[in-house]
């Protein structure tokens, strides 16, 4: 397996701890009745490239991200999202968190009290949050209960925390940048494709039904998007009421995750751009249920078709925008390995452009009685 993560994650922590320690001296000899120990896990900067496992409880739930072979080279996941990537920046963010973070004032060592200062784990009915780190074998290799924030990090200064060991009754005020990230679609790695504006010439909608409605453009520097094929009788219901559909494709996020095959999209809307340089991007949409909750679930596929391609007439600076077919290809295949396997729940703002209707774009054309 290849050994990516944390290859230089030693020397980041150590840089993070000498450049920030001077921040927070004078917060410390402020605070510091007792002597604390230096560090909260000695020794646990060595063990960096050992950690295969984080384990995260909140008071609200409990999820596990774990280290995979993907391709040959490492790979983050969570588990409870069918094993979909993590971002790796997060995972160091929190693993350098733990790693050197600096203790500043010994605070109580009775359990009763834990819970004023958040400290009581999650598993015990508390409101800290635990993040706990394995290796490959399930060893333990460090666990944290992170309470109160005492004063958030800014740009220039560590934030201040309660925290404690897990194992340990013994509570500290302790500096650092420990980001609790409480909830999964924190972790997630929130990228999807992104495809430039100017490259969309039409967009498409259709119901399930059969009904469709679509705007298009032959101009990659149009600013508007135009309804097409307007049935007689009736006209759009403005000059730029094209626009959201046909720009949608942009600023594409979403707030969960799960496998495709779990979701059934087998009466869904479908909504189609098409590019200047031959690629299409179908978008697959369903409203249904996320645990309790009523979301919308889409699904993407990516195709490249060399005849639908329409550069002809195209400026060489609008060119210069466009993919080659090379690069067409290559986006696709990189699409549908990376993304099309899967279902995100996205916003419904997006999904009510992506399930666009013709009653939204057109109104009877008085001028035709």
């Amino acid at each position: 397996m290849k050994t990516k993560p944390f290859t230089l994650l030693a020397a980041a922590t150590a840089i993070a701890v000498v450049a920030a320690a001077w921040s927070t001296l004078e917060r410390g000899r402020a605070t510091a009745s007792l002597a604390p120990p230096d560090e909260l896990f000695p020794g646990l900067i060595e063990q960096v490239n050992d950690i295969a496992r984080i384990d995260v409880h909140t008071p609200k739930l409990a999820f596990t991200i774990e280290r995979t072979e993907v391709d040959g080279t490492d790979s983050w996941r969570v588990k409870e999202r069918d094993g979909y990537p993590v971002k790796f920046a997060t995972i160091k963010q929190a693993v350098v968190g733990m790693a050197s973070m600096r203790m500043l004032e010994a605070k109580t060592a009775k359990p009763e009290l834990h819970n004023r200062l958040f400290l009581k784990s999650p598993k015990d009915g508390g409101r800290g949050t635990t993040i706990a780190l394995a290796d490959g074998a399930g060893k333990a290799l460090a666990a944290i209960v992170v309470g109160k924030t005492k004063s958030e990090p800014s740009e220039n200064d560590d934030g201040i925390y309660y925290v404690r060991r897990l194992d340990q009754a013994q509570s500290y005020l302790a500096a650092g940048r420990v980001e609790v990230w409480e909830t999964i679609d924190r972790w997630l790695d929130d990228s999807l494709p992104t495809i430039a504006r100017k490259r969309i010439r039409a967009a498409t909608t259709i119901q399930p039904n059969g009904d469709r409605v679509g705007v298009v453009r032959k101009d990659p520097d149009a600013g508007d998007f135009q309804v097409a094929d307007i049935p007689p009788g009736m006209k759009p219901l403005g000059d730029t009421i094209g626009n959201a559909l046909g720009s949608s494709l942009g600023f594409l996020d979403f707030k969960d995750v799960r496998l495709a095959d779990k979701i059934d999209f087998s009466n869904a809307n479908v909504a189609e751009f098409k590019t200047f340089d031959g690629v299409s991007i179908k978008l697959s949409v369903i409203k249904g249920k996320n645990g309790r909750k009523e979301v919308h679930w889409m699904r993407m596929a990516a195709t490249f078709d060399a005849a639908d391609s329409k550069l002809d007439g195209l400026t060489d600076a609008q060119k210069k925008v466009m993919k080659s077919e090379a690069d067409a290809k290559v986006e696709v295949a990189e699409i549908n390995k990376r993304y099309g396997a899967w279902a995100y729940v996205i916003p419904d703002y997006k999904a009510k452009d992506y399930m666009t209707e013709a009653a939204t774009l057109l109104i009877k054309d008085e001028d035709t009685k």
